[in-house]
């Protein structure tokens, strides 16, 4: 059996420990320097908790930093001397920060290995990106085993992260903004804001099933009847500069996640 620790409690990590609490081959535990986080995880699902990051390193195989950009540098001065002379294995969702930057503070030859999830975990229908060190390689099919728990997940270069951060990491925010504008929308042409959020969501939802199985530009299309109100739509919100402020959107964010790593 595998243990995994897991340093953060937040919507990852939490999310993580839930879903792999159901899952066969882990044995789980966490740490947090808010002991409140933690209780429940223990009381509820069985996972063994600490304050201490070095003492679950101790007892882990795997270790999953769930922790910011910024918390990863402490994180890993505390942990570092518990991976002297073993095989375990080092796991960041820290976005910005690359493997060569985890792998300095640590000793040489430690697996390492980075995934880019998102928010969409806490639900089960997350996305994420990994990738590893060329220690970490032979980790790759267990990560990736785990993190499917919680959503769907593929490999990618570490070139790739900070635009993959981008698009599918802050992806959740964008379309939640969308979707309050399209509530904020139908409200002010009289449809009350209770119909308004179950049309909205009912729709967004249909949409991402429908895109599974056709491309975007057939769903278009498929909407846009010549001369008809969606078409009358489009022209209007590109008036607005509608994509184009996605592309700069997600290239502000890339940047600033290519920023967080510097």
């Amino acid at each position: 059996m595998t243990r995994v620790g897991i340093i953060g409690a937040g919507k990852i990590g939490g999310s993580l420990l839930i879903r792999l609490s159901e899952a066969d081959g882990f044995e789980l535990g966490a740490s947090d320097v808010h002991q409140e986080y933690l209780a429940p995880y223990a009381e509820r699902y069985g996972v063994w908790i600490t304050a201490s990051s070095r003492e679950l390193a101790e007892h882990s195989d795997l270790l999953i930093m769930a922790v910011k950009p910024w918390d990863v540098g402490t994180v890993l001065e505390e942990v570092a001397s518990a991976l002297e002379g073993t095989e375990k294995a080092v796991t960041s969702v820290a976005a910005g920060v690359p493997i060569s930057a985890i792998s300095e503070k640590l000793p040489e030859g430690t697996p390492v290995l980075r995934v880019m999830p998102n928010v969409c975990a806490s639900v089960g229908l997350g996305s994420a990106v990994v990738t590893s060190n060329e220690p970490g390689r032979a980790m790759l099919p267990m990560v990736m085993e785990i993190f499917r728990t919680v959503g769907d997940v593929m490999e990618l270069p570490e070139r790739l992260f900070d635009a993959a951060t981008a698009l599918h990491g802050s992806g959740p925010a964008y379309v939640a903004l969308f979707a309050d504008a399209l509530i904020q929308a139908g409200v002010r042409e009289g449809i009350p804001r209770d119909v308004a959020k179950r049309l909205v969501i009912g729709t967004i939802g249909g949409t991402a099933v429908l895109l599974e199985e056709r491309s975007a530009h057939q769903v278009r299309d498929e909407v846009m009847t010549p001369g008809g109100t969606t078409a009358a739509a489009f022209v209007a919100m590109e008036k607005a500069g509608f994509v184009g402020a996605i592309y700069d959107g997600v290239n502000a964010a890339a940047e600033q996640a290519r920023g967080l790593g510097r």
